[in-house]
């Protein structure tokens, strides 16, 4: 659907072609005080329609110049925990989902084959990986967040290690606005970027605010 601003934009083009045909005719007939009328006439709306392309630059969301804003639903953190957790080994996988308004939603999961897994330590398949970001670009859609698992309990547990921080900065470097999280086997969750710029809203009820980005599910045992 058609802006407001594209409409008139629009109306203003074909105005202007108008114009244009009818400089030609009277450049044939040799009214020059028709010809100065119309060039007057084509030089306002060539004015008109800029203002109106200035607007639009000025009024576009700059999303890659803001501070990414992600939202999740509580109902998914849980079920995402207990997908993380549901052995003794680490997991990982990648989030996409869709983009509201400049709003990140953590809605999908995007998973993967790993080459290793045990209960310190998780290693992706590096070619699984490049065909699903390969997936997601050919869908339109973006890798957001990547969530993990990491062997202990409390919200000590859910500090990203050397490996985390190395993967987060060669997401960030590369211009990824991917959050991580990282998951304890007691329900708490940490949400982190690197160069802490990002907002994280919860939806739902089952989340409890331990700190900043950090979370303690609470309905652990009932779903």
């Amino acid at each position: 659907m058609k802006t407001h601003l594209e409409e008139k934009r629009g109306e203003l083009v074909g105005r202007r072609e108008q114009l244009i045909g009818g400089f030609s005719e009277a450049a044939r007939s040799g009214n020059h005080a028709a010809l100065d009328f119309i060039v007057k006439d084509i030089r306002h709306t060539n004015e008109f329609i800029g203002t109106l392309e200035r607007i639009a630059s000025e009024t576009l969301p700059q999303r890659d110049n803001a501070v990414p804003r992600f939202t999740v639903s509580s109902l998914f953190l849980t079920e995402s925990f207990k997908k993380l957790t549901a052995d003794r080994d680490e997991q990982f996988f990648f989030i996409t989902g869709s983009e509201v308004e400049g709003v990140l939603v953590l809605d999908q999961l995007a998973e993967f084959q790993h080459e290793k897994r045990t209960w310190s330590g998780v290693t992706a398949e590096t070619r699984s990986t490049h065909r699903l970001l390969i997936k997601l670009e050919q869908f339109g859609h973006r890798l957001l967040a990547h969530f993990h698992s990491h062997p202990g309990f409390g919200a000590g547990s859910t500090n990203p290690s050397d490996i985390d921080e190395g993967f987060q900065r060669r997401l960030e470097s590369a211009g990824h606005k991917a959050v991580m999280a990282i998951f304890s086997r007691d329900g708490f969750v940490r949400f982190q970027r690197l160069d802490q710029n990002f907002e994280i809203e919860i939806f739902g009820e089952g989340v409890e605010r331990h700190a900043p980005n950090v979370y303690r599910l609470t309905n652990i045992d009932q779903a």
